[in-house]
């Protein structure tokens, strides 16, 4: 699967500044829900699918934080029903180590990262430039066949760029490129880019099968494997919060290979060391 989220993934650099502490002021996008419990405020990760009419109030995920302070009369999307209140809103406050004492409220959600575009190839283009698709309804679209590169490793990422209109490129990152131009280079000719990948399939497999064997412990809420604009795979974990044992780990690893996207974070991380 392949995302890009854009400048709010951060990665190769020094993640206990991304370490949430007591004091820390935070300012995030997110649900606000009251229930029997009390009220919190929920990461935008997607609304569960409830083919009730009238719905309940969605419950809080398991990675949501308490607050102090909401105001159910400032959120946009309002709903009630049964006692439970939810809504959205851009929520400013400080971080006590165990909620967010909310200080300012907005219904205006702040500007997303634009997600990548992936159009220019990684590779020097041919002497005639990336071929144009001939007439048709499909004439950007590619056909191949991949076969066994990516259980095999040989491949770790495949992925379409379009550098202009009507034309598309497939761009690998390969652990063996010998193998992948042997397999792609007769079915796709000059539509294809190969460059070497910086990690193998067994570098990437290890760093997501820690992420999900702490899923609920680190309160991850989603877990993907991105293709980066020059094509190599990146681990990304979009997550509540970086904990102190999270940025230790993260620090142990190659630069480049993990990417964290915390819902909250320190607004103006202080300078580590």
């Amino acid at each position: 699967m392949t995302l890009h989220r854009g400048a709010r993934i951060l990665a190769g650099m020094d993640w206990d500044a991304l370490v949430l502490r007591a004091g820390h002021r935070v300012r995030a996008w997110g649900r606000l829900v009251r229930d029997e419990q009390g009220d919190w405020f929920d990461p935008p990760h997607g609304e569960p699918l409830v083919l009730i009419d009238p719905r309940p109030v969605s419950r809080p995920f398991s990675g949501a934080v308490p607050v102090t302070g909401a105001d159910f009369g400032a959120v946009t999307r309002r709903y009630e029903r049964d006692g439970g209140v939810e809504g959205w809103a851009t929520v400013t406050g400080t971080w006590t180590g165990g909620l967010i004492r909310i200080e300012r409220q907005s219904r205006r959600r702040p500007p997303q990262a634009p997600a990548a575009r992936r159009q220019v190839p990684p590779c020097p283009p041919p002497p005639d430039g990336w071929p144009t698709g001939m007439n048709g309804r499909y004439q950007d679209r590619l056909d191949f066949d991949v076969g066994d590169l990516q259980e095999t490793g040989a491949a770790v990422t495949i992925a379409t760029f379009r550098p202009g209109p009507h034309q598309a490129v497939l761009v690998v990152a390969a652990a063996d490129a010998r193998v992948v131009e042997g397999w792609l280079r007769p079915q796709l000719g000059p539509r294809l880019c190969v460059v070497p990948s910086r990690w193998t399939k067994r570098e990437i497999d290890a760093v997501r099968n820690h992420l999900y064997d702490r899923f609920a412990a680190w309160n991850i809420y989603r877990l993907v494997v991105e293709t980066l604009d020059d094509a190599q795979a990146r681990v990304t974990a979009e997550l509540t919060r970086v904990l102190p044992e999270i940025a230790a780990w993260a620090a142990s690893l190659p630069p480049g290979i993990l990417g964290l996207d915390p819902w909250l974070r320190p607004a103006h991380p202080a300078p580590s060391g």
